[in-house]
Order: structure tokens, then C-alpha cells, then sequence
């Protein structure tokens, strides 16, 4: 266990280093839990979660295995954190439980089997996730950092910047602003895109793109078909001219 939080730690600290450090001016560390479920039986994780950051690592284990770190102003016992079993799938719920007088903020480092899906919800915070099966994620703000997906990723995301990598699946992404970049991916590439630039590289399924403002620049993929176009420039390369 001591080895799977050293790897999340390194794969985490440069995404969001900044992001903590700017969080730990209005709250302080009050304390540190550790949740841990046997997953063995388990094919998929939901998280809800509220404020802080997420970053979750798949490995060769039959465990799901959570390190919640509580931030507060003064610390106290008002707000939700829990891991649970029903039937297949679990559930990890951290968040404020609606109590506005006394905010938490709950950073949450997960390691979780490689083999299950993910399904989550999350209010503001930066996410990282890498070695995963399908993937789903409904963000509110933060930057999203996901790789090595075996199987769909799908992002709906209210603001902040979205970089994918290595994903096997069909990748869905709607986002109302924040520049987003995706390398090698297998299959169809859907993204409908408010504003921020787009830019998605080695694709061997057929990219489709609505974009409202933003440059856009696509370095080969099977087809590409741009359904809608506000202003940006548009770079299209490496894709057979008859499907332009």
C-alpha cells in the first residue's frame, strides 16, 4: 500500500500542486483518513464528490483503497465521507453534505483494481486519473487529467482544461470552455466545445467536432467532419481528402 501512494503522489504533485497550494491559504489540513473496501466482486467505483482534488491510479489489486485529507477553517464533523458496497458496484462519497456554515474540503487519493469503470461526479477540485477501464466523468470546474482508459471516456465539464492520452474506447467530450488535447486514441472522437482551443492528434476513428470559439487542429485521424464553427482557425492534417 505504502508503494501504490508513493506512485499516486509523483503521478499527482506537478497537476496539482499549484492548485493545493492555492486551496491551503483558506483552509487547514484537520485531518487525514484511510477508507479500504474489498473489491474482489466489484466492477465499478461512483464517486461523488464536492471540493478538492481527485486523483485516482488503477494497479493490480483486489482493493479499493482511499486516503481523504481534511481541509477546514476550524475543524469539525459536519460533512460526508464513506465508502460502500452494493452488489457490484461501490460507492465513495466525500463531500460538504449541504452544510454552508462550515465548508470542508475533502483531496482524495485513490487506488482502485485497473479492471473497473468509473462513474464520476465532481464539483470543483483538479482530477487525475490513469489506468482505468470506462470512464465517466461530470465535472463542474478544474482541470481534468485522465490516461491509459481501456475502454470509453466520457467528459461532460463545466469549465477548466481537459488533456486525455492513450484511450481504447469511443471518447465523448462536451465542455463549455477550457482548451482540450487528445493523443492517441482508438477509436471515434465526438467533442462539442463552448470555447478554448481543440486539438487532437493520432486518432484512428473518425473525429467530429462542434466548436463555438477557438482554433482547432487535428494531426491525423480516419475522418474528420466539423458540424459547427464559431471563430478559430482550423489545421487539419494527415486525414484522407475525401473525408474533409
Amino acid at each position: 500500500m505504502i508503494n501504490t501512494f508513493s506512485r499516486l503522489t509523483l503521478i499527482g504533485a506537478a497537476l496539482l500542486s499549484v492548485q493545493t497550494l492555492a486551496w491551503n491559504d483558506d483552509m487547514t489540513l484537520q485531518n487525514t483518513k484511510q477508507l479500504t473496501l474489498d473489491a474482489t466482486s466489484t466492477s465499478e467505483l461512483n464517486v461523488e464528490a464536492g471540493a478538492g482534488f481527485l486523483n485516482i491510479v488503477g494497479s493490480d489489486t483486489d482493493y479499493i483503497t482511499v486516503k481523504a485529507e481534511i481541509y477546514q477553517h476550524q475543524a469539525h464533523n459536519n460533512y460526508c465521507l464513506n465508502l460502500a458496497k452494493k452488489n457490484t458496484a461501490a460507492t465513495l462519497t466525500a463531500d460538504n453534505c449541504n452544510n454552508n456554515e462550515q465548508q470542508t474540503r475533502i483531496d482524495l487519493t485513490v487506488s482502485l483494481p485497473k479492471t473497473m469503470t468509473l462513474n464520476i461526479t465532481d464539483g470543483s477540485g483538479a482530477i487525475s486519473i490513469d489506468t482505468t477501464s470506462a470512464t465517466k466523468i461530470h465535472d463542474g470546474s478544474g482541470e481534468i487529467h485522465v490516461r491509459n482508459i481501456a475502454g470509453t471516456l466520457d467528459i461532460h465539464d463545466g469549465s477548466g482544461s481537459i488533456e486525455a492520452r492513450n484511450i481504447t474506447g469511443n471518447v465523448d467530450i462536451q465542455d463549455g470552455s477550457g482548451s482540450i488535447y487528445l493523443v492517441n486514441s482508438q477509436q471515434n472522437v465526438k467533442i462539442s466545445d463552448g470555447s478554448g482551443n481543440i486539438t487532437v492528434k493520432n486518432t484512428q476513428g473518425n473525429v467530429t467536432i462542434s466548436d463555438g470559439s477557438g482554433g482547432i487542429n487535428v494531426d491525423k485521424a480516419a475522418s474528420f467532419t466539423l458540424l459547427s464553427d464559431g471563430s478559430g482557425s482550423v489545421a487539419i492534417n494527415n486525414v484522407p481528402k475525401q473525408n474533409l
